[in-house]
């Protein structure tokens, strides 16, 4: 069992030299434990038994100090055996996580997880070392992510096109979408050609249903979409626009952000502060709050009028009770 642990430190371990150390002064420990027990053994037996033959006193003493030696090989293989058994339900339990995760692994197998556990082992070891710093800083984020998740809800400061682009190509039936005056500025940037280009390919590629209204304060300010809701009809969105303005109080009054619904299973939110300075993005598929979103748009979407031959509508008609769109 010594050299046993001397070898491990030898292996990385620890210090070999001072292993070894170590293992010879247990051993001097031992032999001089070994050597007190007979001597004691041997006066003990002299004094009590002064006529026995000298023979006998120093094969008790031998027998007694070699019991002694046993007695201590055997404690010191009985913690190395505790630790032996400490180290092997430690790896029974690395085992078993490492195949937990295997098996979860596995399940993803096509979505790229086996790939990004690669990459991520490999960029580690080449490049400079920002490089691995922000390797492990995506890692992390992602992870978080993921972790969010887990709750069916995560938010991120800011808008998140790249959410906007995935969540697209992810809709197989239909996306309902608001957009006010809040995501105006976005529709002339270069992530809205992205964005557009994506929602083309899922109308003519997987029949997804898009429909997107436009929310504005009032009816004056509806002509000046005209060539946003051309640009969006050419793609084969079905676009409508209402004026706030025009509407029952009763729906002016819900709650008005940016919002889109994708499969109607899970929401994609654009909120601001009270100056609409700052922005933050929510992705939520918690069933109660994604059918409060869809009740929302169905309530806006029947109070707004088809579009005219020019892509603008010439009119804002109330609530007329009538079905809710379905996708098609």
């Amino acid at each position: 069992m010594t050299g046993t642990i001397t070898s491990r430190g030898d292996n990385g371990y620890g210090d070999g030299g001072r292993g070894r150390e170590d293992g010879a002064r247990r051993l001097m420990q031992k032999l001089v434990v070994t050597a007190l027990a007979g001597g004691v053994v041997y006066v003990l037996s002299t004094v009590l038994a002064p006529t026995a033959e000298d023979v006998w006193q120093l094969v008790l003493s031998v027998l007694c100090g070699g019991a002694v030696l046993i007695v201590q090989f055997m404690v010191t293989f009985a913690h190395q055996l505790g630790d032996l058994k400490s180290s092997v339900e430690k790896r029974f339990v690395d085992i078993g996580r490492a195949t937990k995760l295997f098996n979860e692994v596995e399940k993803l197998r096509d979505d790229g997880v086996p790939r990004l556990a690669e990459s991520a082992t490999h960029v580690v070891s080449i490049g400079p070392e920002i490089l691995h710093d922000f390797a492990r800083e995506e890692i992390n984020r992602l992870a978080l992510q993921m972790d969010d998740l887990t709750n069916l809800s995560a938010e991120c400061p800011g808008e998140n096109h790249d959410w906007l682009l995935s969540l697209t190509k992810c809709a197989k039936k239909c996306i309902y979408a608001t957009s006010t005056s809040v995501d105006r500025d976005f529709w002339s940037t270069e992530p809205a050609g992205r964005y557009l280009e994506a929602q083309r390919k899922a109308i003519e590629e997987r029949g997804v249903t898009v429909r997107r209204l436009f929310v504005v304060r009032q009816a004056a300010d509806i002509p000046g979409l005209a060539d946003l809701c051309k640009e969006q009809r050419d793609v084969g969105i079905d676009v409508r626009v209402v004026a706030l303005s025009q509407l029952p109080l009763y729906v002016q009054r819900g709650k008005m952000i940016d919002f889109i619904v994708f499969d109607e299973a899970l929401s994609y939110e654009i909120g601001v502060d009270q100056l609409s300075v700052n922005s933050w993005t929510t992705v939520n598929a918690r069933a109660d709050d994604v059918q409060q979103r869809i009740r929302r748009f169905h309530e806006l979407w029947n109070a707004s009028p088809g579009g005219s031959p020019n892509g603008v509508p010439d009119s804002t008609r109330s609530l007329t009770g009538g079905p809710e769109p379905t996708a098609t």
